[in-house]
């Protein structure tokens, strides 16, 4: 092999290598981007699935409010149906409400 084809060969290799150099320094940003990118889907993952924790939780407390709240339906449907009389049912109602006021004094104290 002569002086020349080994400068060849030589040029040939040092432009290869020229190459990989720059194709490693663009994956080594693209990895660092994919990172930061990765990184910040974690943390959108985490709070959405915090979101989603305290979105149940308020269903849930919802979810316990109604049941409550359609007991005192059926108490105002049955006495609506009782009493007949919408004045007696007014009554009535005042009563709930005088004694619940009395309650909340009670569990205030």
């Amino acid at each position: 092999m002569d002086e020349s084809q080994i400068l060849t060969r030589f040029n040939s290799l040092e432009i290869k290598l020229k190459g990989l150099l720059r194709d490693y320094i663009e994956v080594k940003k693209q990895l660092i981007e994919v990172k930061i990118d990765n990184e910040k889907l974690r943390t959108d993952l985490f709070n959405s699935q915090k979101e989603t924790q305290d979105l149940q939780k308020d269903l849930n407390q919802e979810r316990k409010n109604f049941k409550k709240s359609d007991k005192f339906t059926k108490i105002a449907v049955n006495n609506l149906k009782s009493t007949g009389d919408p004045a007696e049912l007014k009554e009535k109602i005042d009563e709930y409400i005088l004694e619940i006021e009395k309650c909340i004094t009670q569990l205030s104290n």
